[in-house]
């Protein structure tokens, strides 16, 4: 019985896999659809929100397809801040001085590819002596997770646990490990605007009443968005000594979960937006519109998944 019950498992998953990377191919072939016709990708208000409906493509009955997009340039990359950029970010976050120095050195330290400890900071001798279990690695984080192992956020930004706390969540609603120098004015978040960006409140209060369009609400069919870069200076005129704010998406994650019988599988790709992947003639590998830098898959069986 455990031996049908297993491998009934890897029969469902990979059918479900299949699924998935089905609807990313249309998520992807619906998103280089929008960009021909409007040159770029600004937003889900341009109408891809639901890739399904936009490529009129039905599904079989009983399987449940969603779609999240997750824009990666409605955040500021983390490993593009400077000194002044970061501790400004924490202090704005309501961290003390001392805090706010601790955690802006040691982040450096561990992002620099010297062994030169800062004041404040830490290298390796540092972390040996705090008994800690990670070293820095002297390169550019991979994922917000890896803040955990570095001196001063496993306190502020985790419980007791190692589970994110409310400061983890208001950080990673404001930065990405993506190199994302701009912000995307049309699905940035306000805390993003106002302590990366510079806005002051009454501009991020008319810039979101103007992308939620005449109903004051988002996802709705009458959102708004700027198409360039002109319109957002003519909404919410000039903007502060912050980051430089864009119109444009340029790094985007599509998470395609599919659903059936109780049993779930996602499958998640991040894509630049901006470059396209090359073709190898080689293998024969389909070329894709655009270059993704990461892919990751989640599988799951008798537990109902949402997105």
């Amino acid at each position: 019985h455990v031996e049908v019950q297993g491998e009934g498992y890897y029969v469902e998953r990979t059918r479900l896999r299949l699924q998935a990377w089905s609807m990313l191919e249309v998520a992807v072939a619906v998103l280089a659809d929008v960009k021909t016709i409007d040159g770029s990708l600004y937003s889900p208000a341009q109408g891809w929100r639901d890739p399904l409906d936009y490529a009129q493509i039905e599904i079989p009955d009983g399987m449940n397809v969603t779609f999240e997009f997750i824009d990666e340039s409605a955040k500021l990359g983390i490993n593009e801040l400077d000194e002044g950029s970061l501790f400004l970010l924490f202090d704005h976050m309501e961290f003390d001085l001392g805090v706010s120095q601790i955690l802006t050195n040691s982040l450096l330290d561990w992002i620099d590819e010297d062994d030169e400890a800062r004041i404040d900071g830490g290298e390796s001798r540092e972390y040996s002596s705090a008994e800690m279990d990670m070293h820095p690695s002297n390169r550019p984080l991979r994922s917000l997770g890896e803040l955990s192992s570095i001196i001063g956020f496993r306190e502020h930004f985790f419980d007791e646990f190692g589970f994110p706390n409310s400061y983890f969540s208001q950080l990673a609603e404001m930065l990405t490990h993506h190199p994302v120098t701009q912000l995307n004015a049309n699905t940035a978040s306000p805390l993003a605007l106002e302590s990366l960006a510079g806005l002051n409140e009454v501009q991020v209060e008319t810039l979101q009443d103007y992308l939620a369009g005449v109903d004051r609400e988002f996802d709705t069919e009458d959102d708004n968005y700027f198409a360039t870069g002109g319109e957002i200076s003519d909404v919410i005129g000039e903007t502060g000594q912050g980051v430089p704010i864009s119109n444009q998406i340029s790094i985007l994650t599509i998470k395609v979960t599919v659903q059936e019988s109780g049993s779930a599988y996602s499958l998640i790709g991040t894509i630049s937006v901006e470059a396209q992947s090359t073709e190898n003639s080689e293998t024969e590998e389909l070329q894709y519109p655009f270059l993704f830098l990461e892919l990751r898959e989640e599988a799951g069986l008798n537990s109902v998944r949402s997105s």
